[in-house]
């Protein structure tokens, strides 16, 4: 996308979800898929949407969300692109999950939420998040984790690791 890109993208999606708004869940899953292909979004071969996504963020925001292959994206999903996201590979992300490039510091007493924090999104190959979890500026999910559904992640996930709220388990016990 070029520089002036969002004023041209934001339009083009609106259409895109205006044609998808009466099309159910799981229902033209490809076809949605490439809808969002086609307005700039970079999403990897046989990756999908079984929903349509939320999509935000200002200026650029569709060149701030990279999907790499074979994922697969519940009914849902929202994306703050205020900052990058970038999924890789084998990427399965349950209903709702969202994904929050942007928060704030903690403010005076006057006013708690204070100066706007960006930090980018990564999740690495094969990780697994669960319906309803929240991934937070800044963190990175390493290959092969796998988030319970509704956690709030606040802090990277090592690889092969089992977040559950707040408790990590290796997932080396599992097997």
């Amino acid at each position: 996308m070029n520089p002036s890109s969002f004023v041209q993208f934001a339009p083009r999606l609106w259409a895109v979800q205006a044609c998808f708004a009466g099309v159910p869940p799981f229902v033209a899953n490809r076809v949605r898929t490439q809808a969002l292909r086609a307005v700039g979004l970079k999403i990897g071969h046989a990756s999908v949407f079984w929903g349509m996504p939320t999509l935000i963020g200002s200026g650029e925001a569709g060149d701030r969300l990279t999907i790499g292959e074979h994922c697969g994206f519940n009914d849902g999903c929202f994306f703050d692109l205020e900052d990058h996201v970038t999924i890789g590979n084998h990427v399965a992300v349950g209903h709702e999950v969202m994904f929050l490039t942007q928060t704030y510091e903690v403010g005076t007493a006057e006013k708690r939420a204070g100066k706007v924090v960006r930090a980018p999104i990564v999740v690495e190959d094969g990780a697994w998040l669960g319906a309803r979890c929240t991934v937070m500026p800044g963190v990175t999910i390493g290959a092969g984790a796998v988030i319970g559904a509704g956690a709030m992640v606040t802090k990277d996930v090592a690889a092969n690791m089992l977040l559950l709220g707040a408790q990590k388990v290796s997932l080396a016990k599992w097997r």
